[in-house]
């Protein structure tokens, strides 16, 4: 067993991800959408209109798959799709209003009391906190592209 102590930063940086997971599961059933349903919506309302092709890439998954996760999505009024105005056969998917509402409803209450204190803190401490956070997405970033590409390289 390993001895190796961490920086209580990069300790409570691990705690945070694991609320986080939690925090997606939750607003996820909160939605009535499983988590995988949940994802698409989040990366359709956090990148705007993509192709089901776009969308697939970034979860993860086939077509077909992504297919029928985004049907689910629009049956449920938070999704839909948008015809190319040029060429009908282009079609987009978006996040529809509704979803964007409904999770803000759920998040806001964390996003604002994160950034009330974020902002009571000192200016070096606030752009320490946003120092450490860019470089922990960078991290978690590349250690997600080594990850992904170990078995296949």
């Amino acid at each position: 067993m390993s001895t190796r102590k961490y920086h209580p930063a990069a300790v409570a940086l691990r705690a945070v991800l694991a609320l986080a997971n939690e925090t997606e599961r939750e607003v996820a059933g909160r939605l009535r959408l499983n988590l995988t349903d949940y994802r698409a919506l989040s990366a359709l309302s956090q990148s705007g209109p993509m192709t089901v092709g776009n969308l697939a890439a970034e979860l993860g998954t086939t077509a077909a798959t992504t297919t029928a996760i985004v049907n689910r999505l629009q049956t449920r009024g938070y999704a839909e799709r948008l015809r190319g105005e040029g060429d009908r056969r282009h079609v987009h998917v978006t996040a529809t209003a509704a979803a964007s509402r409904d999770i803000m409803h759920l998040m806001r209450p964390l996003m604002d009391a994160t950034n009330r204190h974020i902002e009571s803190l000192p200016g070096a401490q606030q752009d320490a906190v946003a120092d450490f956070l860019q470089a922990a997405h960078l991290l978690m970033k590349d250690h997600l592209h080594t990850l992904s590409t170990k078995d296949t390289a």
